[in-house]
């Protein structure tokens, strides 16, 4: 009888819903640890691991002192795992404890930056998820090959998210269940750019990045979706696209990417720009870029003013290779 009493208490202590205590703000990684869907069972889909550096958004902790914190990992499924707390730092909570200043995340936010513009390197972006559409159907001839492709146009502050979204769509798009998310209609020229542009649409990414940030930008998706095509436009068009064209297969550093930003866009342009690199074996591949912007967007030649008018960022990572298509 003891020993049926002790199982029952041990399954009870398993379940997270009984000790969860939910929290707001952010984590940021100090080291590479793996997050996993359950703490106990140390389960990880897809062997996900936060980025150094890298700020998540928080959701709970497995107690009041809690030992593993609930993040949100973008791209992973499902998006929501546990990190020990040792892996990095808390900035804010719902608990009223303030530990430091909030950090830098996938798109930092600063003084005067009112939009984050955000733009994969898809080659290396698919070296890192597996079984995704548009990796499957990617080929040295595809757009995305020897361009930028587009992640999202997010406006800040990085709290500025789904407004006005229903719940269970916030939850869907939070927990990687784009398909579900109600579809983006566009107009027919406009999604055939969408779709080139932003191969994720193959999984619903349009649909995610209008419902949590879109739906903060004041304007209808076709306008959203306007803007940050002529932004992509502008971007692969421009000596920056050139760079990392002409090096496909060998590293280039974060200088020669400003650098390149400051030809292209005007001095200074570069230090509004962050550079994301992700661990690849033996190597270090470039997956995205982060631009900072500010200003009203009318088209693809607004590009340089809206940079200048941004706050300038810290430069991520300082050095990377540029990925080709296929998996290494």
């Amino acid at each position: 009888m003891r020993r049926l009493l002790a199982l029952a208490m041990l399954a009870l202590s398993t379940l997270p819903a009984h000790a969860e205590v939910p929290l707001t703000g952010y984590f940021t990684a100090t080291k590479a640890c793996p997050a996993f869907q359950s703490i106990s069972r140390e389960t990880n889909p897809g062997n996900i691991q936060i980025r150094p550096g890298t700020a998540y958004d928080l959701v709970a902790g497995n107690t009041a002192n809690p030992t593993h914190l609930w993040i949100v990992v973008p791209g992973a499924s499902p998006e929501r795992r546990w990190v020990a707390v040792d892996c990095g730092t808390r900035a804010t909570d719902a608990e009223g404890q303030i530990a430091e200043p909030p950090p830098p995340a996938p798109a930092p936010t600063y003084r005067g930056t009112q939009y984050i513009l955000a733009i994969n390197w898809q080659p290396a972006f698919c070296e890192t998820v597996s079984g995704k559409p548009e990796c499957e159907r990617q080929t040295e001839r595809s757009f995305e090959a020897m361009h930028f492709a587009l992640h999202g146009l997010w406006p800040q502050p990085r709290s500025n998210q789904f407004c006005g979204v229903l719940e269970d769509d916030r939850w869907a798009s939070e927990n990687g269940r784009w398909r579900s998310l109600p579809e983006v209609r566009l107009s027919p020229e406009l999604r055939a750019e969408l779709n080139e542009v932003m191969p994720g649409t193959l999984s619903a990414l349009d649909r995610h990045e209008w419902t949590k940030h879109g739906t903060c930008y004041g304007t209808s998706a076709e306008e959203y979706y306007r803007d940050a095509t002529d932004l992509m436009l502008a971007l692969n068009t421009s000596e920056v696209v050139d760079l990392f064209a002409s090096n496909i297969g060998r590293k280039i550093t974060l200088r020669q990417v400003r650098d390149a930003f400051d030809q292209a866009f005007g001095p200074g342009a570069g230090e509004r720009v962050r550079m994301e690199c992700e661990p690849d074996g033996n190597r270090t591949i470039i997956t995205e870029l982060t631009i900072g912007l500010t200003g009203t967007i009318d088209g693809p030649d607004d590009l340089a003013t809206l940079i200048a008018a941004a706050g300038p960022t810290e430069g991520g990572c300082a050095s990377g290779m540029v990925d080709p298509v296929g998996l290494r």
